[in-house]
């Protein structure tokens, strides 16, 4: 009886451990489940809120067959993305010999359908030559689906109209487009850098779509003033550089050839203007298709992460980190000759009011029709 007894608790006890582990088990599991969930949110969540004026987010796709094409793509404008749908139609019996059109929905590429529109900024944040603006301008379209990429420079110097944006209190209901996004930042309620950054993009987007009708599905804003530390972080830049730069505003010589620019070097080689600010933007362009190699190497790639979390007050974008991922993946199976680099010619201007530059609003305009930016 009492080895009956013993066996009987041992038994129980066995039960009762067995019990507990598969609870702790179910417990293990479904916290990885949660912790899953909340990593994917996490990673496909925004990493900053939407522009107020967010254009068509993805290009419809359309029968390019019929004689009026016809769009089978709805899209959210409150979105960040859009699928392509195909347009639903009732069975029907077709005669013999009647044609058929398909209509074949867009590829997916690193993870993407479709194309954005991408307001990307260098805001300025010294005083070298006036008040603190944007020293970079560019318009950009992504077309995933066919694997190019389109981005267009505009000059800061550019005179335009800001009625849409709301500057009152003084009223400005005209200025210099680098100076949009200071206005912007300037008059902001925001007490931290990010926000006021974010006022001063949402302002040039509004200038932006009401002087060439451009409509952004996504934003990228860089602080400047930090893009040294950023350099210097990855281990500089090589590049080459064509010819001998210097100014008397950057306090510094960069010579000609292949070299690797440290930080205080990259960031004075994009602000130096011994010419003009459309030679500028030439050297600029240079600087990005440098930068854009730069990804390209798997070891400055393993620290992106790392410099969105050190330098996160000065970069602002409504990307996702999965949306940036699937952008980098684009940009490394990309040839140099699939991306194309345009700008605001200087014989479109003339010299306007306050030093800046009237311009010829019907070839720009016409030249981003061209370009597929605006429809």
């Amino acid at each position: 009886m009492v080895g009956g007894r013993k066996m009987e608790i041992n038994m129980q006890f066995l039960k009762s451990r067995k019990f507990w582990m598969g609870l702790v088990g179910v417990l293990v599991v479904g916290g990885l489940l949660v912790l899953t969930v909340i990593s994917i949110n996490a990673y496909n969540r925004p990493l900053g809120p939407a522009l107020d004026a967010i254009g068509p987010t993805a290009s419809p796709v359309t029968d390019m067959a019929a004689p009026n094409p016809v769009v089978t793509s709805t899209v959210n404008p409150m979105s960040d993305l859009a699928t392509p749908i195909a347009a639903a139609s009732p069975t029907a019996i077709l005669p013999t010999n009647t044609a058929v059109s398909l209509v074949v929905p867009a590829a997916e590429v690193c993870g993407e359908t479709g194309a954005w529109n991408v307001l990307i900024l260098g805001s300025d944040a010294s005083e070298l030559r006036g008040p603190k603006g944007s020293d970079l301008t560019r318009a950009a379209r992504i077309d995933f689906s066919n694997k190019k990429v389109v981005i267009y420079a505009v000059t800061r110097d550019l005179w335009v109209t800001t009625t849409s944006v709301g500057f009152t209190n003084p009223l400005i209901t005209t200025d210099r487009l680098g100076q949009v996004f200071y206005e912007g930042r300037n008059r902001s309620t925001q007490t931290d850098n990010r926000s006021r950054m974010l006022d001063g993009t949402r302002a040039n987007s509004k200038a932006m779509t009401e002087n060439f009708t451009l409509h952004f599905n996504h934003y990228i804003t860089v602080d400047l003033s930090q893009l040294p530390s950023m350099i210097d972080k990855v281990g500089g830049l090589p590049m080459y550089v064509p010819e001998r730069t210097t100014d008397r505003w950057i306090g510094m010589v960069i010579e000609a050839g292949q070299q690797t620019l440290d930080g205080n070097q990259v960031q004075a080689y994009a602000r130096a203007i011994p010419d003009s600010d459309f030679a500028r933007i030439q050297r600029n362009n240079l600087l990005l298709e440098a930068l854009r190699q730069k990804m390209l190497d798997p070891m400055t790639w393993i620290k992106v992460p790392q410099l969105f979390q050190q330098f996160s007050d000065a970069i602002v974008t409504d990307l996702s980190p999965s949306q940036i991922s699937n952008l980098s993946c684009l940009m490394k199976s990309m040839s140099k000759e699939s991306i194309l680099e345009d700008e605001v010619k200087p014989e479109w201007t003339t010299p306007g009011p306050q030093e800046s530059l009237l311009w010829d609003k019907a070839k720009v305009l016409a030249r981003l029709k061209e370009l597929e930016l605006i429809q």
